[in-house]
């Protein structure tokens, strides 16, 4: 019988990580646990030139060029993010086709969420850039990525 000091399924004589704490659990091959980061840290970052502005925006969908009751409401979220990490920008991208229509409706839309977040949200807009990338995802998504 081998040794399993602390009970992860990964004998003492194979585990990397001899004492693993149970909130890192279930660990890899070697012993070793995902230890999930401390609330404290979240934010912090790892040293100079280092970003540590959001990066889990939601994607806004669109049915037309307005906004509708449910993209405002991801496009307030997002501006709760900015306003909470005022040195943060972003770039609201979206993906037409190669028709001079479809990209027409793609400025429409990511101009719509830039006025809204800074005509309603007041986010300045300086911080915000728009882009159109032909065939890039899908034509009625909008991402919104960090810069």
């Amino acid at each position: 019988v081998t040794k399993d000091t602390d009970g992860d399924g990964v004998p003492d004589c194979k585990d990397k990580q001899l004492i693993t704490p149970t909130e890192c659990q279930p660990v890899d091959a070697d012993g070793v646990g995902k230890c999930p980061e401390p609330e404290c840290c979240k934010n912090v970052g790892t040293g100079v030139g280092t970003s540590t502005c959001p990066t889990d925006y939601p994607s806004i969908s669109f049915k037309s060029n307005a906004l509708s009751s449910d993209a405002k409401a991801m496009a307030a979220s997002i501006a709760t993010k900015l306003k909470a990490n005022p040195t943060c920008s972003i770039t609201i991208t979206g993906y037409p086709e190669a028709s001079k229509a479809s990209q027409a409706a793609c400025q429409k839309r990511v101009d719509a969420i830039k006025a809204y977040l800074v005509e309603s949200q007041g986010i300045s807009a300086d911080r915000i850039s728009t882009n159109c990338e032909v065939g890039g995802g899908d034509k009625n998504t909008v991402d919104i990525k960090s810069n």
